[in-house]
């Protein structure tokens, strides 16, 4: 019994000496994506200046919070200048972060938040971005960023998916998944109960950037759409990238228009 109680003692001690998890570790993933996306729309903050690590990109943009988006220079593919961004109206000229995945995650919050002097990477610190939004931004770019050349060939073009998976994916979800939380239950059967364009702009639908982007396509079913919409992000709720890939093969063969 004294042996036992011993042990116990021991027991309890190394569960109360449990470390804490780091702040790596209490970041999410998911939002690092969105602010990816558009980091200005997910902490609801407004952008007048241009980004002047743009300036010395190549890149045409004129539009200032557009400057000041990781997917303006990095890409939807994450892959810069060697992916969908090597040429149009997106080129700066700018490499891609996938090398970020074998990076230090120390030294990844350090670039972020300071920049790196006399090239394109501004500090991104001198926005106001907090610790947490640092860090949600590097687990994101190093366990949430894929190769997709692996999956999309250079035109966009599906090298591998099954579409009728998807179709199940887009009207059940995964086994469990509440109906309210189905691609269907927002986008409708066909995918143009949301017209992501407003106003006098050419309707834009699900169909429409599943056949024109599939690397932003997959980034917003992944991570979900910045600034609280009601987007959910579906890594989130135990997708694979095989399984957004089927629903991309379904989705195209919905209405673009």
């Amino acid at each position: 019994m004294k042996r036992h109680g011993r042990w116990g003692l021991v027991v309890l001690f190394l569960v109360g000496c449990r470390a804490e998890p780091t702040a790596y570790e209490r970041a999410s993933l998911t939002r690092g994506g969105r602010l990816y996306d558009d980091w200005m729309e997910e902490r609801g903050v407004t952008v007048t200046q241009p980004n002047p690590g743009y300036a010395l990109t190549m890149g045409k943009v004129t539009d200032a919070p557009q400057t000041w988006r990781c997917t303006e220079c990095h890409g939807w593919d994450y892959r810069g200048v060697e992916g969908a961004y090597r040429t149009g109206a997106h080129f700066t000229g700018v490499m891609g972060v996938l090398h970020a995945r074998q990076d230090p995650k120390e030294e990844l919050f350090e670039v972020i938040k300071n920049g790196i002097e006399g090239e394109a990477m501004s500090a991104f610190g001198s926005q106001a971005y907090s610790d947490e939004d640092l860090w949600d931004l590097v687990r994101f770019l190093k366990e949430g960023t894929v190769e997709l050349s692996l999956h999309l060939d250079p035109e966009g073009g599906l090298l591998h998916a099954d579409a009728a998976a998807g179709k199940v994916l887009f009207e059940q979800g995964l086994p469990g998944t509440d109906p309210a939380k189905t691609c269907v239950a927002c986008h409708g059967a066909d995918g143009k109960k949301v017209n992501f364009h407003e106003g006098e702009a050419e309707p834009e639908y699900l169909g429409t950037v599943a056949a024109e982007d599939p690397w932003e396509f997959q980034h917003h079913v992944r991570c979900g759409h910045p600034g609280g919409l009601t987007m959910p992000a579906f890594q989130d709720l135990g997708w694979t990238l095989e399984n957004v890939l089927d629903v991309l093969a379904f989705v195209r063969t919905l209405p673009a228009q």
